[in-house]
């Protein structure tokens, strides 16, 4: 499956940190796919929900070796906008984040992202982690699964 086809019927997505950091830091393998999707985005009325948790995954690199350009280039570009919602973590998420993980044994910070997009009405979640696969509540769309 390629990157258009994981996306049809997706109008809301939440974005893991890997893909976020593969965009901003140009890793060579994920790069042309990550500007494929990009360019979905810009074009399309699909709208890319985080997270703190991504936020915080994000910003660990950059905070760990003094890069602050890079830090604000992530909180300015993906944690806001028209077609960007940051979701703060509630009592909601984390009843829904403790199911999810009880059910399907997930770090607790991975159960937080599926409780986020799902209270955030997702129908997906961009990552690279193959945990997200066996999580039913949300569809996964695994980089490194799809077909350049």
């Amino acid at each position: 499956m390629n990157l258009e086809e994981a996306l049809e019927g997706v109008t809301s997505i939440l974005l893991d940190s890997a893909p976020v950091i593969y965009y901003f830091e140009k890793n060579p393998r994920y790069i042309p796919l990550m500007d494929r999707f990009v360019d979905h985005w810009e074009k399309s009325d699909l709208v890319c929900v985080t997270s703190p948790i991504t936020l915080a995954e994000c910003l660990i690199h950059p905070k760990r070796l003094g890069l602050s350009d890079l830090a604000e280039t992530y909180k300015s570009q993906t944690f806001g906008g028209d077609k960007s919602r940051f979701r703060m973590i509630g009592s909601r998420e984390a009843d829904l984040a403790a199911e999810i993980r009880g059910k399907h044994n997930l770090t607790l910070d991975d159960a937080f992202q599926v409780a986020v997009a799902v209270t955030a009405g997702c129908q997906a979640i961009l990552t690279n982690d193959r945990v997200f696969a066996r999580v039913e509540e949300i569809r996964a769309i695994i980089l490194g699964d799809l077909e350049e």
